[in-house]
């Protein structure tokens, strides 16, 4: 595995052109808070910004991005990784040309692929720096293998949470373990279903405080997202809320915070890894 890890990141790191492609990875320490239906619609926002964005769905149990926006996937990452697709014949293109690569189960193939199927996977994946300016991750909840090698592997991390007593001590629990695998990755944080600026500002001090107090490091806070019963009825309609309801209280929350993370792109006070980065950041972890 050593070997084998180490060979991909020889193939990752050949290649003289640095991109300012970034890498954000979104995840939550716990399901049900909204991260994926936030995924989705911060893609759509950024797009209204100029920039050219591709989803990874990196969720293996819930893989449910191309649903999110009422389109199917014909193939998955695993076909890119046996070497039956090209990235180009698994991307779906979305809404306002967003691209989706499905992913579920075959993501944790990148550990196990031999070198010839490396080789082609990190041709494929390379190509992404000219399709693209931002891959935004959409990672599975909770603090499983892969979901911390992806947060590792970012430029970015945004980390979606809500008032809940629940989702406070799993986020907690989340930070918990970034702090010890990934203390140079920028974190970011987003209180979603809030009623009004006061409570998201209460929610983002309480984990705060107790980040500084225990864990001696720091956050910072993104925005919040207003508890919007639109969200409810785009999700039955099988359209993001910036489709649907694109003056809905939440999406503008969403725009505000695609403003922030384009500048982020734009003007980077980290700078960006690029897809050759990711890959060998990513199998550093295997």
């Amino acid at each position: 595995m050593h070997d084998q890890a180490s060979e991909l990141r020889e193939l990752a790191s050949n290649g003289k052109n640095k991109s300012k492609m970034r890498v954000i990875a979104v995840t939550s320490g716990k399901g049900g808070v909204g991260k994926t239906n936030f995924t989705v619609n911060l893609a759509l926002a950024l797009s209204e910004y100029g920039r050219r964005v591709i989803i990874l769905d990196g969720d293996l149990g819930l893989a449910n991005v191309d649903i999110a926006f009422g389109l199917s996937a014909r193939y998955t990452i695993e076909h890119l990784l046996s070497g039956e697709k090209t990235i180009e014949q698994i991307l779906i293109t979305g809404p306002r040309g967003i691209g989706i690569i499905p992913g579920g189960s075959g993501v944790q193939g990148l550990a196990n692929l031999e070198r010839d199927k490396l080789t082609n996977v990190i041709a494929n994946l390379g190509r992404l720096e000219k399709m693209t300016d931002i891959l935004i991750i959409d990672t599975g909840a909770g603090l499983g293998h892969t979901v911390v090698n992806f947060l590792k592997a970012a430029d970015d991390i945004i980390m979606v949470t809500t008032p809940e007593p629940t989702a406070l001590t799993d986020a907690y629990g989340l930070l918990k373990t970034l702090r010890k695998e990934a203390s140079e990755v920028p974190i970011h944080v987003v209180i979603n279903r809030v009623r009004n600026e006061t409570d998201a500002q209460a929610t983002f001090k309480r984990l705060e405080t107790a980040v500084h107090k225990f864990l001696d490091g720091s956050l910072n806070f993104m925005g919040w997202v207003y508890d919007d019963p639109l969200v409810g009825r785009a999700v039955m309609q099988l359209e993001p809320l910036g489709i649907s309801f694109p003056e809905s209280p939440a999406y503008k929350c969403i725009q505000w915070i695609a403003g922030t993370v384009s500048g982020i792109y734009q003007k980077p006070p980290r700078q960006a890894g690029g897809i050759r980065g990711f890959l060998s950041k990513l199998l550093r972890s295997f």
